[in-house]
C-alpha cells in the first residue's frame, strides 16, 4: 500500500465520513453551469459522493474518482461510476467530461498544478472545471496564527474538539494553502479561463459565544476580490 493508500485509509477515514455529513448537492448547486441532461460528469476525490450524487438522482452519468475502499463501496451502491486512482499520479482516462469537480481537492495534493493539467486533458474542449478551496488566511486564520503560532485552521472544529486536537503540521490534510490570485495564476499557466468566482463567508463551528457573533459580523468581507475573473467556475470558501 502506497504512503497515499495508507493516509485516505487510515487517519483520513474517518474525516471523510464527517465530511460526507457535513455536505450535499447544496455545495454546488449555484456555481453549476446550465445543463442540458446528457452532460458527462466527473467528481475527482469524490469521498462518499455526498455532493454529486443527486446529479446521478437526475439522469446524469457521473464518474467519480476515488481511493478511500470504504468510500468506494459506497460510490458503488449509489451508481457511480468509480475509478481506484491516486491523483497525485497521471489520471490515464481516455474519456472526455461535460464538468470536472473538484471540491476541496487542491488543497490536499502536493503538485496541484500537475492535477489540473491532468483535468485538462480529460475535460472536453468546451468543458467546465469546477473547483472550491478554502481561503486560508482570512481574518479569523489570521488571529489565530497570530496568538496560536499554529496553521490548523478553526474550520476543522467541523469534525469535533477530539478530532481537531488530533491535527498536527505532520498529519494535517491541507498541505497547500492558496490565494484566490494563486489560483487564477495557475489557470492562466495552464490556459484555463474563469467564468465565475464565488466567495462565501467563513463559519466558526466553535463554542465561544464573542468568536461567534464577531464572525457573523465581520467575516462575510472577502480579503481578496477578483471582479475580472478568467479561469475555472470556482468558489472560494
Amino acid at each position: 500500500m502506497s504512503v497515499v493508500d495508507d493516509y485516505y485509509n487510515s487517519f483520513y477515514r474517518e474525516l471523510a465520513k464527517l465530511d460526507a455529513l457535513g455536505n450535499d448537492f447544496s455545495k454546488i448547486r449555484d456555481i453549476l453551469p446550465p445543463l442540458k441532461g446528457n452532460e458527462k460528469i466527473l467528481d475527482i476525490g469524490a469521498g462518499y459522493g455526498s455532493v454529486s450524487e443527486e446529479l446521478i438522482k437526475r439522469g446524469f452519468k457521473v464518474y467519480a474518482i476515488e481511493i478511500n475502499e470504504e468510500a468506494i463501496i459506497s460510490l458503488e451502491k449509489k451508481g457511480f461510476i468509480v475509478l481506484k486512482k491516486d491523483i497525485n499520479q497521471p489520471l490515464e482516462i481516455e474519456e472526455k467530461f461535460d464538468i470536472v469537480l473538484l471540491l476541496d481537492v487542491l488543497e490536499h495534493v502536493f503538485n496541484p498544478l500537475f492535477l489540473l493539467q491532468e483535468v485538462k486533458k480529460v475535460k472536453k474542449k468546451d468543458g467546465y472545471c469546477i473547483a472550491t478551496v478554502p481561503l486560508y488566511f482570512d481574518l479569523l486564520d489570521r488571529f489565530k496564527i497570530l496568538v496560536t503560532g499554529s496553521v490548523i485552521s478553526l474550520d476543522n472544529l467541523c469534525y469535533g474538539k477530539e478530532l481537531y486536537r488530533k491535527f498536527r503540521s505532520h498529519n494535517y490534510d491541507h498541505i497547500r494553502f492558496f490565494r484566490p490570485k494563486e489560483v487564477i495564476e495557475m489557470g492562466n499557466i495552464i490556459g484555463f479561463k474563469v467564468d465565475e468566482i464565488i466567495y462565501l463567508p467563513t463559519t466558526y463551528f466553535g463554542r465561544n459565544k464573542i468568536l461567534k457573533v464577531l464572525i457573523r459580523l465581520f467575516m462575510s468581507i472577502p480579503i481578496y476580490s477578483n471582479t475580472n475573473s478568467d479561469f475555472i467556475r470556482t468558489a472560494f470558501l
